[in-house]
């Protein structure tokens, strides 16, 4: 059984959120704020467990979240899911949608190309895509999709929103 501590969960949900990223173990710690040893211990133990890969380029190590393993997938799903941030929106109103993203600002549907969504939320600027729109979109490394990944809370849909990132993993 795989247990996690409040700092694992921390570094695997920011390599899935800053997954376009070369990010090394220096990189991680200071970005959470946490020790490098402390990380490296992190990375070291869901390594074994298959979860990250580190690849080593010059002299730094580059760690990503291993998404041929079931286990890290399905990690990267709840990680997804989960936010400290309250969110004030419905999700039933969008289920016609694949999966949806939140922000403070933002809203992102993913839907298929022929439905239409009639949604309107006070104060949240409303972004439908289909699958193949975000995949373009992270590939060319549009910020808002990415800052919308990185900040947000999926209300739905995760398991989309992981097989959009390991489509796009490919293009980076």
């Amino acid at each position: 059984m795989l247990s996690l501590s409040d700092n694992e969960f921390s570094v695997i949900s920011f390599l899935v959120r800053n997954f376009p990223e070369k990010l090394t173990i220096r990189n991680i710690a200071q970005r959470l704020d946490f020790s490098a040893a402390g990380v490296f211990n992190i990375l070291k133990k869901l390594e074994k467990q298959g979860i990250v890969v580190s690849e080593k380029l010059g002299t730094g190590l580059f760690c990503k979240i291993n998404f041929e393993n079931k286990i890290a997938c399905h990690l990267a799903e709840i990680v997804l899911l989960y936010s400290e941030e309250k969110t004030e929106v419905d999700a039933e109103k969008l289920r016609q949608a694949k999966a949806a993203i939140v922000d403070k600002k933002n809203l992102l549907l993913i839907t298929d190309s022929v439905t239409t969504l009639d949604v309107s939320i006070p104060d949240v600027s409303l972004i439908t895509k289909t699958e193949d729109e975000v995949i373009a979109l992270l590939r060319k490394k549009d910020s808002g999709i990415l800052q919308l990944l990185k900040n947000g809370v999926v209300l739905f849909g995760e398991d989309k929103i992981v097989d959009i990132i390991k489509k796009c993993i490919s293009g980076f």
